[in-house]
């Protein structure tokens, strides 16, 4: 298979082939203009690449998109190569495009030095195995919005529903301005990682404009919130509606500010109950939550976009991961 560079007509090829599976519950033309704009954003034509895959008569075979990360391990900087939206047109399926694919965007991403490739296995961990993909520790956290009985500790204002900007104080919506703040919360919170991925400021201003591309599109899209103390960012939440759940998709709180996640987590329940939404789901959620327990919660092993990795560089061997803690993978970074 020929592994190459999509040319613009090609990737809107493959983005309406994906529509269905990938929509999100985006129209076509949005799902194509939402992510035609991430790949030519500043930080996505730097970071990233879409490639497909032709047979041996040039017909378009697979696709699949490459991204890379800055990051470290044990204390080591590393160039790390994300795959995600591994694709086989329906026509070609069970000729083993998608393995030859992505073994071609591996090749590609060690001559460019890379030392590590990942990617969130969906529906199982086999096919990926096979190309020597070894699964990290990956779990998730759920808790259901309203309970049986009153729950003790839920603050009065919480069950009454007040607003949570008026109750919380230093409590606001983020802005563009915030983000230097938020990305040295999340800087310190990765910093005691064996294996992190780097998120710098062109990083962060892609989070933002996906999050305002989906909120142009499908309307309200949940809080991105930031507790300010003494003119500066002390936490910070960010939230997205999917309805019937509100998915937690990454918090973080400055030393000494950690009291905080509680008031960003009691004004995250009072704003998915008011939309009628039944849980509050995250990849990870704060420790007050799950081991407080501030709020009951259910805690388990992650049954789908289990992150895999790859060593690609014969100086670099990962070592076996045994906690979530030394090897997280955050959801923003793989969105």
């Amino acid at each position: 298979m020929q592994v190459r560079d999509a040319s613009r007509d090609e990737r809107v090829r493959v983005l309406r082939a994906t529509h269905g599976l990938w929509g999100g519950g985006l129209g076509l033309d949005d799902h194509l203009a939402l992510n035609l704009a991430l790949m030519e954003s500043p930080w996505g034509r730097e970071h990233g690449r879409f490639l497909v895959g032709c047979d041996d008569l040039g017909n378009l075979a697979a696709a699949l998109r490459s991204w890379w990360h800055p990051g470290g391990l044990d204390g080591r900087p590393v160039r790390i190569a994300r795959l995600d939206g591994v694709f086989t047109f329906p026509e070609v399926r069970g000729r083993g495009h998608a393995a030859q694919i992505v073994t071609g965007a591996l090749a590609r991403a060690r001559a460019e030095g890379c030392h590590l490739a990942l990617l969130m296995a969906e529906g199982g961990a086999g096919l990926w195995a096979g190309l020597g993909f070894r699964s990290l520790p990956a779990s998730e956290t759920a808790c259901r919005t309203v309970l049986p009985a009153p729950w003790p500790r839920e603050p009065p204002w919480a069950a009454a529903g007040d607003d949570p900007e008026a109750r919380v104080p230093g409590l606001r919506p983020a802005l563009p301005g915030d983000l230097d703040g938020i990305a040295d919360i999340h800087r310190e919170e990765a910093a005691g990682q064996r294996l992190r991925l780097e998120r710098g400021g062109g990083a962060w201003e892609q989070v933002l404009l996906e999050r305002d591309l989906r909120r142009r599109f499908r309307g309200e899209e949940g809080p991105f919130w930031v507790i300010e103390r003494q003119g500066r960012i002390a936490a910070y939440v960010l939230l997205e509606a999917a309805p019937p759940t509100l998915r937690w998709r990454e918090h973080g709180a400055r030393r000494g500010a950690e009291d905080g996640l509680a008031d960003l987590f009691w004004s995250a329940l009072v704003w998915a109950r008011r939309r009628l939404l039944q849980r509050i789901e995250g990849w990870r959620m704060p420790g007050a939550l799950t081991l407080g327990p501030l709020y009951p919660a259910s805690e388990r092993r992650r049954k789908d976009r289990i992150p895999m990795l790859l060593p690609l560089h014969p100086g670099v061997a990962p070592p076996p991961f045994a906690r979530e803690e030394d090897c997280r993978i955050f959801e923003l970074d793989v969105s």
